[in-house]
């Protein structure tokens, strides 16, 4: 995988676009990788949600550190484990000789027993087409791991962290309860010819082989299929585990982006338009470098995630991954056009397009739009409802507060730049001032009566701060870590972190004016009003 795309912007002067690359073209042995015990990671007490906390009027100064997951032993066994499946991960038995069936499976059971930062970083490397495949069988591990009996995991996880595949199936079949405690299973799913399958069906979990059903090419047919209940789970929720298979998506979605934006650009190196170099054009430039500025944003949010589920007992990621997955699809979807645009009619050339089919797949199966930014918020609103954290402060300095935010200047509580290299200390204001104009936002309509569930779009403008704010926080806290431990082009990460700042907080100051001032609700009337008069009341054709 290359890790980082360092570009360098002149005016009207596109000098070079270096791509680093920590492959290699040494083949690597095959042989099966023993999962050699090494050290567990020390998880720290459940901590409160870092995004719904900010709904809350709080915010966790540890996330600004950017803290590593993974102790020195692990760091060292992942990177070997990387070097041997990079280019590797495009056949089942390659996968299986590398032992990566078994990746969330725990030691005992020949599984490799790695963290979710661990598994989302061996998904970069692997071939898209491999990857639901793999993706569907850890998830159904971790499900059985996590909410199967003792004779249950030591029945499967063996077999299953051995290669034999299992697929899943969510509320895809009928369950229907039989008078011996067994079950019933009816229904047909598609591309489900694997030694076995893990259907989910409300809080239930069944365990079916491949023999028992009926199979007819790539689908399954389950004809009045019995189960018994030695191989029924009960009370499975899948929520946690689904948000884990996001992060893995996320991940690959993010290298796949990278091997388009690297397509694009050693396609516009040598490419001349008007007797002037592609490469000179400013407006070429800005879509390369904007390409990399949000890869380089997701992946960060990415691994800031991953250190929450891997560094706390039970963490609650729901709102995180949320955003992950919205700024993804935000973002994603307009490099690829802009992207497509600079390869104008050789867009459709077999390797590029092949790659951004890649890409618009992963983004497909992300959860759509609309709903992501309803939930992010009703799930945002609903804690702060909850919860009943106030400032231990006096009434004097809450009236300061309030006037100097009126007056667009706040009192920055919080002191961010003290959690950051020296270098990004104007970032870190503008990220507290998104902060502490958000949470005035929220009070505000609190005390107006508009801050409830039902009002969506209020919802989806809330949804859209913190998603910036998250990342925000992911890019400036990575960057100011990379250049205090001097990693390689930390530079470059420092004017990135920055950039994605001050364009945020650009993007987000009139959002703050509209919920402040309630001009939105004006705005949002209107609208409303045209729809109705035009679309129900059908004035148009009449």
């Amino acid at each position: 995988m290359w890790n980082v795309i360092n570009c360098r912007l002149l005016p009207r002067t596109f000098n070079l676009f270096i791509i680093r690359s920590t492959s290699t073209n040494n083949s690597y042995g095959l042989d099966k990788v023993k999962p050699v015990p090494v050290p567990d990671i020390v998880r720290k007490p459940s901590r409160l949600p870092f995004l719904k906390s900010i709904y809350a009027g709080q915010y966790d100064i540890e996330v600004l550190t950017y803290p590593e997951t993974l102790n020195l032993e692990r760091h060292r066994d992942l990177e070997s484990r990387v070097q041997q499946i990079q280019n590797n991960c495009t056949k089942i038995d390659t996968i299986r000789q590398l032992g990566l069936f078994g990746m969330s499976a725990p030691y005992p059971t020949s599984g490799l027993n790695l963290t979710i930062t661990e598994i989302s970083r061996v998904f970069e490397h692997f071939d898209c087409n491999m990857f639901k495949v793999v993706h569907d069988h850890t998830l159904a591990v971790d499900i059985i791991k996590s909410f199967g009996t003792p004779n249950q995991r030591s029945k499967y996880l063996p077999l299953l962290a051995s290669g034999a595949i299992c697929s899943l199936h969510d509320n895809t079949v009928k369950a229907t309860i039989l008078p011996n405690q067994s079950w019933e299973l009816t229904g047909s799913v598609k591309n489900a010819s694997n030694v076995y399958s893990l259907f989910i069906v409300g809080k239930k979990a069944f365990i079916v082989e491949k023999d028992k059903a009926f199979v007819d090419g790539l689908n399954l047919e389950l004809r009045q299929v019995v189960v018994s209940s030695d191989d029924v789970l009960d009370n499975v929720d899948i929520t946690k585990i689904l948000e884990k298979g996001k992060l893995y998506t996320c991940s690959l979605m993010i290298s796949a982006m990278k091997k388009v934006v690297e397509s694009t650009i050693l396609y516009v190196l040598p490419k001349t338009r008007l007797n002037l170099k592609l490469r000179d054009y400013d407006s070429v430039i800005k879509i390369l470098a904007n390409s990399v500025i949000n890869i380089y944003t997701i992946e960060s949010m990415i691994y800031l995630t991953t250190w929450m589920t891997d560094g706390f007992d039970d963490p609650d990621i729901e709102v995180e991954t949320a955003a992950i997955q919205l700024f993804a699809r935000q973002t994603v979807n307009t490099i690829l056009a802009e992207l497509k645009m600079l390869y104008g009619r050789n867009s459709v050339r077999e390797r590029f397009s092949s790659l951004c089919n890649d890409v618009e797949d992963l983004v497909e199966s992300l959860e759509e739009t609309s709903k992501l930014a309803n939930f992010i918020s009703c799930r945002g609103v609903e804690f702060f409802h909850q919860s009943k954290y106030e400032d231990n402060i006096s009434f004097l300095t809450l009236a300061y507060r309030n006037l100097m935010m009126k007056r667009d200047t706040p009192s920055l509580k919080y002191g961010l730049q003290q959690y950051l290299h020296p270098a990004l200390m104007h970032s870190a204001d503008f990220l507290e001032y998104c902060v502490l104009k958000f949470q005035y936002a929220i009070d505000q309509n609190q005390v107006a009566g508009q801050l409830n569930i039902d009002n969506q779009m209020l919802m989806e403008r809330l949804s859209t701060i913190i998603v910036h704010i998250y990342a925000m926080s992911a890019v400036i806290g990575r960057a100011s870590r990379s250049y205090c431990t001097g990693i390689r082009f930390c530079d470059w990460e420092m004017n990135t972190g920055e950039t994605v700042v001050r364009e945020s907080h650009a993007f987000l100051k009139p959002i703050f004016e509209e919920i402040i001032s309630g001009k939105y609700v004006a705005t949002d009337s209107i609208y409303e009003t045209f729809a109705t008069q035009t679309v129900f009341n059908n004035i148009i054709s009449k």
